[in-house]
């Protein structure tokens, strides 16, 4: 090398300065960025839709459990219970009159009419029924009625092996999953924004020209830098990029508004089954329960009726076989209430019922207020995660026009108009603001 001539400044792989590594660096970094929140934005739709389809699965499990569940109590409450019942009050007024039918003329016939009454009644009937076989009859109490429900619904094992509990949970461990990715889209644009407000030295802040054609998207931040734009940009600079990253953020709070109202009108609708079916089923238990009682009250008149109807008569040998035949009457009409408490009873998970059916019929009135109330509390949360949905669509469109408007006056340099977005952006942000604390 002579004397007065100087080395060429290194240039690094194909001819480029370190000023425009740098630069390229910062490009890419904010291009990174942009990738990161927009594959968190994508994943986390993608398991909030995975969370939509699990909870509108938890109702439709909801809708086929409570159907079976309504559809066998009123078979077996309505159809079978009543039958059952009158055959145990035939056969228990039989037994109690047994012992008599040979000492008057009243008591074997009484005797012969509930004996038939009981015999044709199960011979008549179908062998699968409750009344068609022994299985379910108690020589003492009657016919197990809550075995009988159970037996009814094994024959449909995987309705009620639905759980559409389970089923909403695993909606809600999607929706979680959904909420981290949301986080990470969150934690992506607040680097965006550190980033972009990080000084860097000024051969940082342009490319190097170098007189050859500059490549496609070389030069260009697609994130405002308030950091490097010129001093008199630099306050609009700072309103662009916050305008942009609340455009970042707007869809993100909108799928988690989304997501929460799918969740609460889920809820909502599996609340309004389980009250139907609550008010069906045990509605229908109640009804048969009810007409069984009354039925030994009736018994319960009769003997009281027959009894009286003796009571001043001299004591001849009808008058006393009379009173013997109320006085059995009255021992059966006692028997007929425990009869009917025990086929009424409330079923137990011990009896075989499901507990979808357990809950149903052993509901009560006083309950079904407390239920109401809880729907209407889902459905409550599903009109709030609705409207804050639609307010934050509101502060989206907000958020685009200052943005347009913030590109086209930086570009212009008409900063004198900043104003104009300025107040857009901040009515767009008031508008998030207050959709998310209310």
């Amino acid at each position: 090398m002579g004397v007065g001539m100087t080395s060429p400044a290194p240039t690094g792989p194909a001819g480029s300065s370190p000023s425009r590594r740098r630069f390229c660096l910062r490009t890419r970094v904010q291009f990174g960025l942009i990738a990161a929140i927009a594959l968190a934005t994508l994943l986390a739709t993608w398991q909030f839709k995975m969370a939509g389809d699990s909870y509108q699965d938890a109702v439709a499990e909801e809708l086929k459990l409570h159907a079976a569940v309504q559809e066998e109590a009123r078979h077996v409450y309505a159809d079978e219970a009543p039958l059952a019942f009158r055959v145990a009050a035939a056969t228990t007024r039989a037994e109690a009159l047994q012992a008599l039918k040979d000492d008057g003329r009243l008591a074997a016939s009484e005797f012969y009419l509930a004996e038939q009454e009981a015999v044709s009644l199960r011979h008549s009937a179908a062998p699968e029924s409750i009344i068609g076989t022994d299985q379910y009859l108690d020589p003492r109490k009657g016919y197990d009625v809550p075995r009988r429900l159970a037996h009814q619904e094994e024959r449909t094992p995987g309705v009620y092996r639905l759980s559409p509990d389970k089923t909403m949970a695993e909606g809600d461990s999607w929706a979680a999953w959904g909420r981290v990715s949301l986080a990470v889209a969150g934690a992506a644009i607040l680097s965006a924004l550190v980033a972009a407000s990080v000084l860097r030295p000024e051969s940082w802040r342009n490319p190097p020209s170098t007189g050859r054609p500059r490549r496609f998207l070389r030069g260009v931040d697609p994130i405002p830098q308030p950091a490097t734009a010129p001093c008199a940009h630099r306050r609009g600079t700072w309103m662009h990029l916050l305008v942009v990253l609340l455009l970042f953020l707007l869809p993100l709070l909108q799928l988690a508004a989304a997501s929460g109202e799918q969740r609460a009108q889920a809820e909502a609708s599996r609340q309004a089954l389980r009250l139907g079916a609550a008010i069906v089923a045990s509605g229908q238990r109640q009804a048969f329960l009810a007409q069984a009682v009354t039925a030994s009250q009736v018994a319960d008149i009769h003997a009281a009726a027959r009894e009286a109807a003796v009571l001043y008569q001299e004591d001849t040998p009808g008058a006393v076989h009379e009173r013997a035949v109320a006085a059995a009457e009255t021992r059966h009409a006692s028997r007929l209430r425990l009869t009917a408490e025990y086929m009424g009873r409330p079923p137990g998970v011990r009896d075989g019922v499901s507990s979808a059916s357990v809950v149903a019929l052993r509901a009560r009135p006083e309950d079904w207020p407390e239920m109401r109330a809880e729907q209407n509390r889902q459905k409550e949360a599903a009109d709030a995660a609705g409207d804050r949905g639609l307010y934050l669509a509101a502060a989206t469109a907000l958020a685009l026009v200052a943005e347009f408007l913030a590109a086209a006056f930086l570009e212009s340099g008409r900063l004198s108009r900043m104003a104009w977005p300025t107040a857009i952006a901040a009515l767009s942000l008031g508008v998030t603001t207050w959709t998310m604390l209310g």
